[in-house]
């Protein structure tokens, strides 16, 4: 009996792993040669859904045979599985899936499908009415819009569809995908999923009552681990150096301090966002020198002092150019060049042949491209892209123009017309003079017209005074630098001087410093943008920050290794946000993404990887040290639980939320896709009572280590590498 039940574990693992090697390949395909391809050879094969079908049958014996019915709690989580699973099956053969394209005065009753087919709908639609909606003052999208008018058997009526408010007509499911682009049509997205989606839902909800329970259970194993994780200490220590570059030249021509900083207050349409000047400055910096700051200069003062002596400031090496061999074609021999030299005695520009040269390398040409668009941006400048200043309401609409802007709308009085181009020409002659009082009073009266044009749309001054605060804490990089010294500081003081009361004093000190700075980066991002920061990479990884440092001040009193290395985790964090996410500038959020769900979602996803990237660092101390090996791997053990279920529940609200905004709960997307597969990578460790081969604690933490590599695919690679509906992350 022992050796059939062997046998079955064996092709149990063996469909198991299998999957999940197919679902990887399969997000290759798909990345190579598109997502209908992936789809045909593999998503939507019989074999692959044979071998779910196998797998779940064969994990129902399997069940069954070891009696997990006596188990109510571990037996509801494995039947929500399956009913999940039964779910997708009756989606997978009843749903029906295509687009209909709609245009004004035209009616349809047909749809196409995802072979190019064209199939009958039981009514008939037209479009009413389609409008793009902007946030207040901007050109940047809020919201798609569409009216669309349908007719069932003469009877009529008119549904709204927009981003996450899908339409709903006799069990179809419409949602807005694109438009054309005079705006007199509008393409939907149709599925029709009767019977599916009640039975996912179902597995959904049992799959939550189980989670819960098992969580609170005290007859589960969670309560013995936690037992035997009670006294953890830790052993490691790390050495970060950093060096400074001290650049010794002259210094340009700039404005003062305090007239810098006032200016620095003026609110301007950046990046479709309504925001203080100082954020196009310190953008604007960052982008040519890598940093804030230059030569003990402000971003404020680079930025108006390059607007005023800008013959001055061309002449100044200020760009960094890291390539030495875009440093060859300007014919410089250091990694830092200035605006003339990107161009020769004719005026021409020496990149110009390069960037459209095919025949170079990979890394020449992003090398060659980085470059350019730091040109580009100082380009921006000289025509006052950043300065769009003055607000100017035509036909309901609210746009706001640069200074002399000859883009005017007709019929502006002559006063304002006036003032708009002319203003910023006043202000700069007061500057020139260093006439401050002056200088302050036509500052003063373009606040007053920004205000008496846009009132409504203008953000309050403690939001434009939080936002300058919030750049000037996040843009420099020695603050990053600064908290990863912090942090390495209070290691060394959580392992060597450990009974010691001034050293535990000053060791709560500095985590508390820590803690303190990055929830006042969290919130400060969070009042400025108006939504919970978790929108893109920057913010989830600022987030993942605030959550390990939380959590290792929670638990720091009765394991060391998070008191010694919680702060180090947690500043790696935001030195990967800093540096390796990508743009941290505050936008707007996308219309798909304005939903409740992204907050609890993404909020939750990022609790689970934060355990387990803590439970990968305890991983690494046990493979490399004896001691205390068993109490650790029971806390490893233990945070494995909640890890493994907050990844689950953070999977099904995506696909509640994929649902409301996409009309499917599952499309096989690459997030979706690497998601499940970390799911399934980690729950294995979870039934170390079958598989015992994975108990011994060495195996356990070699295998948690290794299986880290998917959440890191998940996050980055996924993000950085492939394409899909969460390409914007």
């Amino acid at each position: 009996m022992n050796i059939k039940a062997n046998h079955i574990i064996c092709i149990l693992i063996s469909l198991y792993t299998l999957l999940i090697v197919c679902m990887g390949i399969a997000t290759m395909v798909e990345k190579l040669n598109g997502k209908e391809c992936a789809y045909e050879t593999i998503y939507g094969a019989w074999w692959f859904v044979g071998l779910w079908i196998a797998l779940s049958l064969i994990s129902l014996v399997c069940l069954i045979g070891r009696k997990v019915y006596r188990k109510w709690a571990v037996a509801l989580l494995h039947l929500s599985f399956l009913v999940i699973l039964i779910g997708a099956f009756i989606t997978h053969l009843t749903s029906e899936e295509g687009t209909i394209h709609l245009r004004k005065g035209v009616k349809t009753s047909t749809f196409t499908n995802t072979r190019h087919e064209s199939l009958p709908l039981p009514f008939q639609l037209s479009l009413d009415e389609f409008r793009i909606l902007y946030y207040p003052g901007t050109d940047a999208v809020m919201d798609y819009q569409a009216t669309i008018m349908v007719d069932e058997n003469g009877n009529r009526h008119s549904i709204p569809v927009s981003m996450n408010h899908i339409g709903k007509v006799s069990g179809y499911r419409l949602y807005q995908s694109s438009y054309d682009s005079d705006l007199q049509g509008t393409i939907l997205l149709m599925t029709h999923d009767p019977y599916g989606i009640p039975v996912t839902y179902a597995g959904y909800l049992l799959l939550l009552i189980s989670l819960l329970w098992i969580m609170a259970s005290r007859h589960t194993r969670i309560r013995h681990l936690y037992q035997l994780a009670v006294k953890p200490v830790a052993v490691l220590l790390l050495v970060l150096g950093c060096s400074a570059q001290v650049m010794a030249q002259e210094s340009p021509r700039t404005i003062s301090k305090e007239l810098a900083h006032e200016m620095a207050g003026i609110p301007v349409l950046y990046n479709e966002r309504i925001c203080p000047l100082n954020t196009a400055a310190t953008d604007f910096v960052t982008k040519l020198c890598g940093k804030s700051t230059w030569k003990g200069m402000s971003a404020d003062e680079i930025f108006i002092g390059w607007m005023i002596y800008y013959t001055e400031w061309e002449s100044q090496p200020i760009i960094k150019v890291k390539s030495q061999y875009v440093q060859q074609i300007l014919g410089i021999d250091s990694e830092w060049a200035s605006v003339r030299d990107f161009y020769n005695s004719q005026h021409e520009y020496k990149l110009r042949d390069a960037v459209h040269n095919t025949a170079i390398s990979e890394s020449a040409r992003k090398a060659l491209r980085e470059v350019d668009e730091k040109i580009q941006t100082v380009t921006m400048f000289y025509h006052s892209e950043m300065l769009r200043m003055f607000p100017l309401r035509s036909e309901g609409q609210l746009k706001w123009y640069t200074p002399g802007s000859t883009e005017l709308p007709q019929g502006v009085p002559e006063a304002e017309f006036q003032f708009i181009n002319h203003a910023m020409d006043h202000l700069v002659k007061y500057l020139l003079v260093d006439d401050v009082a002056g200088a302050k009073l036509m500052m003063a009266k373009i606040r007053l017209y920004q205000r008496e044009k846009a009132a409504e749309e203008m953000p309050s001054p403690w939001t434009i005074r939080a936002e300058i605060f919030y750049n000037r804490l996040q843009s420099h990089p020695l603050t990053t630098y600064l908290m990863l010294a912090l942090s390495m500081l209070a290691a060394v003081l959580s392992l060597v001087i450990k009974r010691s009361r001034w050293g535990s004093r000053l060791h709560s000190l500095l985590v508390g410093c820590m803690a303190v700075y990055i929830s006042i980066l969290f919130f400060l991002r969070w009042w400025i943008s108006g939504h919970v920061p978790l929108s893109n990479g920057y913010e989830t990884m600022l987030f993942m920050a605030w959550m390990v440092m939380l959590t290792s001040m929670a638990m720091m009193s009765r394991v060391t290794i998070l008191k010694a290395f919680g702060p180090v985790i947690s500043s790696l964090f935001l030195l990967v946000a800093t540096f390796a996410v990508g743009n941290p500038q505050i936008a707007h959020l996308r219309p798909v993404l304005q939903s409740p769900l992204l907050s609890v979602h993404v909020a939750i996803i990022m609790i689970s990887y934060t355990l387990l990237a803590l439970i990968a660092l305890l991983a690494v101390y046990c493979l490399c040290t004896d001691s205390h090996r068993g109490q650790l791997t029971a806390l490893s053990r233990l945070m494995l639980y909640p890890a493994v279920f907050a990844l689950c529940i953070g999977i099904f609200v995506g696909a509640v939320w994929a649902n409301i905004s996409w009309g499917t709960y599952w499309s096989w997307d690459p997030k979706e896709t690497w998601a499940l597969i970390t799911l399934m990578i980690y729950a294995v460790p979870l039934h170390g009572t079958s598989l015992t081969d994975i108990g011994h604690p060495k195996r356990y933490h070699a295998y948690v280590l290794v299986s880290f590599l998917a959440v890191v695919m998940t996050y980055f690679g996924v993000n950085y590498y492939m394409s899909g509906m969460h390409s914007y992350a």
